[in-house]
């Protein structure tokens, strides 16, 4: 210890000689790599599962009276007359499975309605209560139009309860 330099003066030296830069890279390379792997297992195991059909009661999907006639195409417009969002767009689902042809779907901005109302603009009063079966709820209004490009006009209210639906994007 006589070599001229004292023990208890030097510097201390890492134990580490890799600098600190290096290991945080390290850290963050394998985070991804195992966020990337678990992303690939739930791809390969969870999401590639077949979807469930729809899950709609299937008594009213076998209630022929509330089907389009086949061969008749009748053209539907829903508009959503609430402040629940996304009404219509169920709504548009739900009649497309009994075989309308729902061919617009849009929020009401003039009112709120608390019960639904579906208005026929051609007066086939046949076609007006199958679709009143159809959507389960609500009154039948005829108002003869002959200018719509529509045959029903569709006001969702509140007391349509949509059925339960896998999500459709």
């Amino acid at each position: 210890m006589n070599n001229g330099s004292v023990p208890w003066l030097e510097p201390a030296r890492p134990s580490n000689p890799r600098p600190r830069g290096v290991r945080r890279l390290v850290r963050i390379v394998i985070a991804v790599a195992l966020v990337g792997a678990g992303a690939g297992w739930y791809r390969v195991s969870v999401a590639s599962e077949p979807s469930s059909p729809p899950v709609v009661p299937q008594s009213s999907l076998a209630d022929t009276a509330a089907r389009a006639p086949k061969g008749t195409r009748i053209r539907v417009r829903v508009l959503n007359s609430t402040k629940t969002h996304g009404l219509a767009k169920r709504m548009t689902f739900a009649l497309r499975d009994f075989g309308y042809d729902v061919v617009d779907f849009d929020n009401d901005p003039k009112l709120k309605r608390s019960s639904t109302l579906i208005v026929s603009h051609t007066g086939h009063a046949e076609w007006a209560r199958r679709l009143w079966r159809a959507v389960g709820t609500g009154t039948i209004e005829a108002r003869s139009d002959s200018l719509r490009y529509v045959d029903f006009t569709v006001f969702v209210g509140n007391d349509w309860k949509a059925p339960a639906q896998p999500f459709r994007p």
